[in-house]
């Protein structure tokens, strides 16, 4: 292999790379989803979580920026979120909560 093919293919990944970092980080915090501190604001404000610790409030803010759709966001930050039928649709995202409520307690 040349060297000039092998210099476009290592640039081709590496732009692939970024435009999917950039697609993940707007997707996660782009106009439409709140980020992390609006998350945790809403989970304080809510009276039933209020007392949680901030470890774990950090937590679950992080649970719903990755797991949650965004209807589930969406009612979380408009103050009226209830634990969703279905709301850890993955293995990953059930284990990741169950880690949270450990640290709740």
């Amino acid at each position: 292999m040349s060297r000039l093919p092998r210099i476009v293919l290592i640039a081709a990944v590496a732009v692939l790379a970024v435009a999917g970092a950039a697609f993940v980080l707007l997707r996660s915090t782009g106009p439409d989803r709140p980020g992390h501190a609006e998350v945790m604001a809403a989970i304080k404000k809510d009276p039933r979580t209020a007392d949680v610790p901030d470890p774990a409030a950090s937590c679950v803010a992080d649970w719903y920026l990755r797991y949650a759709s965004d209807e589930q966001l969406d009612a979380l930050m408009e103050g009226h979120a209830e634990a969703p039928a279905g709301a850890a649709q993955s293995p990953a995202a059930e284990s990741a909560i169950l880690d949270c409520l450990k640290e709740a307690t």
